[in-house]
C-alpha cells in the first residue's frame, strides 16, 4: 500500500481510519481491536464469517504498519477525495473513531491529536 492507494470499498477506508486512531498511541490494544471488529461486522454485513473479518482486519493492519505518518495522511486525504461525494457519513465516522479511542478506558493525547487531524483532513466540522 502506498500513499496514493485508493481502497476498493468505502468500508475498507473507514476500517483503515479506525486502525489509524487505535494505533495513534503506539499500541493497538485488545479492547480497541474488539471495537474495530464489531464495527467491521456493521460495515461488512455480507460477511458472516468472523475469521474472514479478522483476516481483513489483519491485512489492513499489516499494510498500515508499513506506512509512515506522511503516507498515512496522504492516503486518508486521497481516499476522502475519492469517496466524499458518494458515501462519507461524518457523524458515523466521528462516533466510530471516538468508540475506538475510548475502548481501553484511557484517552491518550496522541489519540486526541489524531482524531482532530482526521477531522481536519476529512474537512469534518462539528456543529
Amino acid at each position: 500500500m502506498n500513499k496514493h492507494h485508493i481502497f476498493d470499498q468505502y468500508q475498507e477506508f473507514i476500517i483503515f481510519l479506525l486502525i489509524h486512531v487505535g494505533n495513534s498511541d503506539f499500541s493497538l490494544k485488545g479492547a480497541e481491536i474488539e471495537v474495530i471488529l464489531a464495527k467491521m461486522e456493521d460495515y461488512f454485513p455480507d460477511i458472516d464469517d468472523m475469521d474472514e473479518l479478522r483476516n481483513e482486519f489483519v491485512n489492513i493492519q499489516d499494510e498500515y504498519e508499513e506506512l509512515n505518518d506522511s503516507d498515512i495522511n496522504h492516503l486518508i486525504y486521497h481516499n476522502y477525495l475519492n469517496f466524499r461525494d458518494k458515501q462519507i457519513n461524518a457523524v458515523r465516522i466521528l462516533n466510530d473513531l471516538q468508540e475506538v479511542i475510548m475502548a481501553d478506558g484511557l484517552i491518550h493525547e496522541r489519540e486526541t491529536k489524531t482524531f482532530e487531524s482526521i477531522k481536519k483532513l476529512l474537512d469534518i466540522r462539528e456543529n
